[in-house]
């Protein structure tokens, strides 16, 4: 189980050494991280949380989205366990608009009820103990305050397809994916009330001309009132919660 951990680590600290874009400092695709950072934009202007706000975000990679809240006006801390990822944030963000803290998640370096949101996004995909990551991010929320954590949609199709062939090939899971019924148990365990369930769609990388149709409000509306539709086609997915008082 640590062992999973230890090769993600070394990952993500290499990714930070080697890699030029930002988005491949965090292991997405171009395409996966610019579908997030519009997502995000979309989502947290329906986030309630004061106007000038405490914001966590674990697993912050290159700083993108701390970058961008920071802008808005919030007090922001960015927090990785990879110093290379940590250095590619900090020399991207000149200003220092956000703030950095090398730290692991399992471990935060924080009081209890600081945040008044915290943010986890790619990150339990690279862990072996998600509910303690999970208990870890309840900690630091205020009463009432709010929780956006992404997981890896083990009911997608090409990802059951490929599980099959780990299994089949006896090979382990490079990433970890789950099922949002999982997550959501995981986290009202640990007293985040489950808000609402948002899919991140990406096209396939061998088709990736139909992005095209995913940015149609009309095809993201027929996906969400399929029965089943979003379980079966979001790549991943983001569960929006609140703590309970």
């Amino acid at each position: 189980m640590r062992a999973f951990d230890s090769e993600w680590r070394a990952r993500f600290e290499r990714f930070g050494r080697t890699h030029a874009g930002e988005h491949e400092v965090s292991g997405w695709s171009a395409e996966g991280l610019s579908r997030r950072f519009r997502l995000l934009q979309e989502l947290f202007v329906q986030l309630p949380i004061p106007g000038r706000a405490q914001i966590l975000e674990l697993g912050c990679g290159a700083g993108t989205y701390v970058r961008y809240l920071a802008g808005l006006g919030h007090s922001v801390v960015g927090v990785d366990y990879s110093l290379p990822s940590l250095q590619r944030a900090v020399s991207a963000d000149p200003g220092q608009k956000g703030r950095y803290v090398a730290a692991d998640g399992y471990a935060l370096p924080f009081e209890r009820g600081a945040f008044d949101l915290v943010i986890c996004i790619g990150v339990l995909q690279a862990v072996s103990r998600p509910r303690e990551l999970i208990v870890e991010v309840s900690r630091v929320l205020r009463p009432e305050g709010v929780a956006v954590v992404e997981a890896l949609n083990s009911l997608e199709l090409p990802a059951m397809v490929r599980r099959l062939g780990q299994i089949l090939a006896s090979r382990p899971a490079r990433v970890r994916a789950y099922s949002p019924f999982r997550v959501r148990r995981w986290l009202e365990a640990g007293e985040i009330r489950f808000h609402r369930q948002v899919g991140v769609y990406l096209p396939p990388r061998p088709f990736p001309g139909l992005g095209r149709l995913l940015d149609r409000p009309a095809v993201m509306r027929a996906l969400d009132a399929i029965p089943g539709g979003s379980l079966i086609m979001a790549h991943a997915f983001w569960l929006v919660g609140q703590k309970s008082t």
